[in-house]
C-alpha cells in the first residue's frame, strides 16, 4: 500500500518524467553531439590545414617568382655580342650565379637550334651533347614565351629531379637569338625542401601537382615524387580538383580511406598543392571528448533530477543556458551576437539589457573599422586604405600586362579660402572637391585622400598616355568650376601630377614620389594644369 502511494505520487511522476526526458534527451544529444562534433572538429582541422597548406604554397610560390625574376634579369642584361665569345660569356655568366645562386645546376644558354649548349655554369659533364628541340621549356621560349615553366623531371645530365625555368634572349629587334635556362633540383635547400620534410600528422602528406603535366611533382611521401597522376575519370576528386575546385573537403580516395583535403593554388608555376590526412587521424581528439561527454551528461542528469525535485528546473534552465552562451561569445568561441529572448520575467530583462550592450558593440566595431580605413570627412580611403588598394591593382595589372595612372592631386588656392572663410567652409569645399573626383572617374578607379587638401586618384586599365591625359585634363576642369558653399561662390585650381605603372616605375613608392614631384612641377609651372613624371618640356594647362 504504502509502495502503491509512493508510485502514483507527484515527486515519483516528477522523477520519472525527469529520468524519460534525461535518457531520450540524452539519445539525442549523442547523436546531435555527434555530429556537431564531427563537423566542428572538422572545421578546425581543416581551418589548421588551410593555414599551413597555404603558407607552403605562399613559400613555394615566392621561390619560383625569385628565380623568374632572376632569369628575366639576366635575359634582359645579356651582352649579345659575347655569344661568340664563349670564354667571356661563361664568366659573366658566373658572376651572376654566384651572386644569387637559385638554380643549383645552373644556368645554361641554349643556340636557337637547340642542338648542344652555348655556354653552361656551372659546367655539366654531358650536357653540351643534348638535343633540346623536345624539351617544352625550349621550344616555349624559342617559340616567343616570355617565361616558361618545363615539366618536372629527371635531369639527363645529373640523374636528379628537376625543373627547368627558360626565357627567349632578344636582340634589339625582338628577334630572338637563343634560350636561358635555369635548373633548379626540387630537393634543393631553399626550394621544395620544406614540403618534403614537413607532415601532416603521422601519416598526411603534402603533395605538389601541376594540372598541366599531370604530374605529382614533390611530396612528403617519397613514393610519390615524380609519379603521373590518377587519369581523368579514375578519382572523381582528383577530377574535381582539374575542373578548378579549390578549398577543403573530405573525400575517400583508391584504397577506401576517407581523407581531409586541402587544395590551394600556386599561381607563379600555375600548380596546385594538395595537403591531405585521414580524418580518423584529424578527429582521434573526438574519442576523448566522447568520455568527457559522458561524465557531465551523468552530472547533468543528477542535477537536472535534483532540480526537478526542488521545483527549480524551469526557473534556472534558460538562466543557466543564457549564460553559457554569454561565455562562449566572451571567449570567443562563438560570434557575437542577439540572445533570442523567449521570457518576460527577471531572466528576459537581463537578456534585453545583454541584446542592447551587443548592439552597441556591433555599432561601435562597425564604425571603428570604417574610421580605420576611412578620410572621416571625405568618406574616401584613407592613405592606409588607398595604399593596400593600389597594391593589389597593381599587382593584378602586373598579371594582366595592364597599366595603370596614377594622379597625385594638391588643389590651388585651398589655402587661401580656409584662411579667409575658416575651416568649416574649407570642409564643406573638400567634401565637394571629392564628390567631383569621384564623377569625374569610373567605378572600377580608386579616389581617396592623403590629407589637407591632397587626394589621390588611381585610374586602372590605362594603357596609354592619352588616356591618362584625357581624364587628368576632365578633372582640373571639373575642379575649376566654381563651388556653391551657402551664400559664397568659390574658386579654386587644382595642380596633377601623373605617374604611370609599369612605365615610369613598378614599386608604389617609387610611383607615389614620382606622382608627387610631377605635382610639384605642374604647381611651379603655373599651376592648374596636369605634368607626367620625368617630363620636363610638356605641360598641358587647362583654361
Amino acid at each position: 500500500m504504502h509502495f502503491l502511494s509512493f508510485t502514483h505520487g507527484l515527486k515519483f511522476r516528477l522523477i520519472a518524467v525527469g529520468l524519460l526526458f534525461i535518457f531520450f534527451g540524452s539519445v539525442i544529444r549523442y547523436n546531435i553531439a555527434a555530429h556537431m562534433i564531427r563537423n566542428n572538429m572538422l572545421e578546425v582541422v581543416s581551418a589548421q590545414q588551410s593555414s599551413l597548406a597555404t603558407y607552403v604554397a605562399l613559400d613555394i610560390n615566392e621561390k619560383v617568382l625569385q628565380r623568374q625574376q632572376l632569369l628575366e634579369k639576366t635575359a634582359n642584361e645579356f651582352p649579345l655580342p659575347l655569344l661568340t665569345q664563349t670564354a667571356k660569356l661563361e664568366a659573366w655568366l658566373q658572376q651572376r650565379q654566384e651572386y644569387s645562386p637559385l638554380f643549383s645546376q645552373g644556368m645554361v644558354v641554349v643556340p636557337k637550334d637547340g642542338k648542344g649548349v652555348i655556354v653552361d655554369y656551372p659546367h655539366i659533364n654531358g650536357r653540351h651533347q643534348l638535343d633540346f628541340n623536345e624539351r617544352d621549356w625550349f621550344i616555349a621560349a624559342r617559340d616567343g614565351a616570355d617565361f616558361y615553366i618545363g615539366k618536372p623531371g629527371i635531369s639527363r645530365a645529373t640523374h636528379q629531379g628537376v625543373v627547368n625555368m627558360s626565357v627567349p634572349i632578344k636582340d634589339d629587334g625582338g628577334h630572338i637569338l637563343a634560350v636561358l635556362m635555369g635548373s633548379t633540383e626540387l630537393s634543393m635547400p631553399s626550394f621544395l625542401d620544406l614540403l618534403e620534410k614537413i607532415h601532416l600528422g603521422k601519416t598526411g602528406d603534402f603533395i605538389l601537382f601541376s594540372p598541366r603535366d599531370q604530374l605529382f611533382i614533390s611530396a612528403s611521401r617519397p613514393a610519390l615524387r615524380l609519379q603521373r597522376a590518377p587519369e581523368i575519370g579514375r578519382d572523381s576528386f582528383h577530377d574535381k580538383v582539374m575542373l578548378g575546385w579549390r578549398g577543403s573537403g573530405v573525400n575517400t580516395d583508391s584504397a577506401g580511406v576517407e581523407m581531409l583535403v586541402v587544395a590551394t593554388d600556386i599561381p607563379a608555376a600555375q600548380w596546385i598543392l594538395l595537403a591531405e590526412i585521414p580524418t580518423d587521424e584529424a578527429l582521434s581528439p573526438v574519442s576523448l571528448i566522447w568520455g568527457t561527454f559522458v561524465r557531465n551528461s551523468v552530472v547533468s542528469a543528477s542535477i537536472l533530477i535534483l532540480i526537478l525535485v526542488m521545483f527549480l528546473e524551469y526557473a534556472f534552465r534558460p538562466l543557466r543556458s543564457s549564460a553559457k552562451l554569454m561565455r562562449e561569445m566572451a571567449q570567443g568561441d562563438k560570434t557575437l551576437s542577439r540572445i533570442v529572448v523567449k521570457r518576460k520575467d527577471e531572466v528576459g530583462l537581463m537578456l534585453e539589457s545583454f541584446n542592447l550592450l551587443v548592439d552597441k558593440l556591433i555599432a561601435t566595431e562597425v564604425q571603428m573599422n570604417y574610421l580605420a580605413h576611412h578620410d572621416a570627412l571625405t568618406g574616401l580611403p584613407n592613405r592606409r586604405s588607398f595604399m593596400i588598394s593600389m597594391r593589389q591593382s597593381m599587382a593584378l595589372a602586373g598579371r594582366q600586362a595592364n597599366k595603370l595612372a596614377l594622379f597625385f592631386v594638391d588643389l590651388d588656392g585651398f589655402k587661401l579660402v580656409n584662411d579667409r572663410y575658416g575651416h568649416a567652409v574649407g570642409d564643406q569645399l573638400l567634401k565637394q572637391v571629392a564628390d567631383r573626383l569621384r564623377d569625374g572617374v569610373r567605378q572600377s578607379d580608386l579616389v581617396g585622400r592623403l590629407g589637407g587638401d591632397e587626394f589621390v586618384v588611381l585610374v586602372t586599365e590605362c594603357n596609354d598616355r592619352s588616356t591618362a591625359a584625357l581624364i587628368a585634363s576632365k578633372l582640373v576642369a571639373n575642379l575649376s568650376e566654381v563651388f556653391y558653399i551657402g551664400d559664397l561662390v568659390l574658386t579654386v585650381g587644382a595642380s596633377i601630377g601623373i605617374a604611370m605603372f609599369p612605365d615610369h616605375s613598378q614599386e608604389l613608392e617609387t610611383l607615389m614620389t614620382l606622382a608627387d614631384k610631377a605635382m610639384y612641377r605642374a604647381k611651379k609651372d603655373g599651376r592648374n594644369c596636369y605634368k607626367f613624371a620625368l617630363e620636363i618640356a610638356e605641360s598641358t594647362h587647362v583654361p
